[in-house]
């Protein structure tokens, strides 16, 4: 390679990177549109090959409908929420110059004689309540609810940048799957390309193994809560079920809804939730999701779980579907070195 040529490779690289500078605002929801379009290009390639002749701009099509899907459950958490919020706002307003009422399940617990003194002093008026949150965020409410606004805010922009990304990488996808061999077989090595190929098999395997099964999850977890009447049930089962993939949260947010149920007086019911419980986190996420995804990712669960556990740590949400991929392809290099490494001793 020439110097020309290298002092080209460098000036494309700075201005590369001043893009990379100038958009890193937007990158989150860039990354996760490429993930999304990378896993479900399989799907969009059958239905572009099965109804090509019939839509104009099949990428805009199924971006609407990702669109549909994505939008609609973050709708109803976001309508969950604020009905959580005006339903508590209206029920303090409305005790303004009563008493909230003790819970029946304080009779249940140990010292409940001097807890309900304690709730009456400190909870039981709403200006005691009131009082208590101001102390707990040190008087800082407003400012938390405006950094939550900023933060909704931000995830919006995302959520449009992801979709935009989205729609883009199904457009471009037969340009890109024809040439990224090439430009990787050319700057690196044939090597490199099923390298890479084997991290996209392993993506696409992860997110079927995290979405697929956390909605399973998800739903399994929600059926005893809502038929037994727990406000938001269907929303905290599918919490649990896609966050189930982090170590400890499934049982963290599920024990207290069987707690609240067990000193309701729904012992049937807390009893089914626990075992369900149980059943979920034990079968499915130790189990069904390892095994699911490190079949797809080709290497052991236990490497599976670190890639999980530290792409989230890394990366945050997205690294959940990208740690596995990085492991996935680390591995098959290390292996590789190895073997040609004992062919040439």
């Amino acid at each position: 390679m020439s110097m020309n040529a290298n002092r080209y490779l460098t000036f494309a690289a700075a201005f590369m990177l001043l893009t990379a500078w100038m958009l890193k605002v937007f990158l989150p929801g860039i990354v996760w549109g490429a993930v999304f379009a990378i896993s479900l290009w399989p799907l969009f390639e059958w239905a572009t090959h099965r109804f090509d002749s019939r839509v104009q701009n099949p990428a805009l099509l199924f971006s609407v409908l990702f669109a549909v899907v994505f939008v609609l459950p973050l709708a109803y958490v976001v309508y969950d929420i604020v009905d959580a919020y005006r339903a508590g706002s209206s029920y303090l307003a409305k005790n303004k110059e009563g008493i909230v009422p003790v819970p029946a399940f304080v009779e249940h617990l140990p010292y409940a004689h001097k807890l309900k003194e304690l709730w009456s002093e400190h909870i039981g008026h709403s200006d005691g309540l009131l009082d208590i949150l101001n102390q707990v965020s040190d008087n800082q409410l407003t400012n938390w609810l405006s950094a939550a606004a900023l933060q909704l805010s931000s995830g919006i922009v995302n959520a449009i940048c992801m979709l935009i990304s989205f729609y883009f990488m199904l457009k471009d996808g037969p340009y890109i799957k024809s040439h990224y061999e090439a430009a990787i077989s050319h700057w690196f090595s044939d090597k490199s390309v099923h390298v890479v190929n084997k991290g996209i098999l392993a993506l696409r395997g992860t997110i079927n193994g995290v979405v697929l099964v956390g909605l399973v999850e998800g739903v399994l977890l929600a059926v005893p809560l809502v038929l037994a009447g727990v406000k938001s049930g269907l929303l905290l089962g599918l919490i649990a079920g896609l966050l189930g993939v982090i170590p400890m949260v499934m049982p963290i947010i599920i024990f207290p809804a069987v707690l609240y149920l067990y000193f309701s007086g729904d012992v049937t019911y807390a009893v089914i939730m626990a075992i369900d419980l149980l059943l979920v986190w034990v079968v499915f996420e130790n189990v069904v999701k390892p095994g699911l995804i490190s079949n797809a990712v080709k290497v052991n669960p236990f490497l599976v779980l670190m890639g999980l556990i530290g792409g989230l740590q890394l990366l945050g949400p997205v690294g959940l579907f990208i740690g596995p991929a990085i492991v996935s392809m680390s591995v098959a290099m290390a292996r590789d070195i190895l073997v040609t490494h004992h062919k040439d001793t």
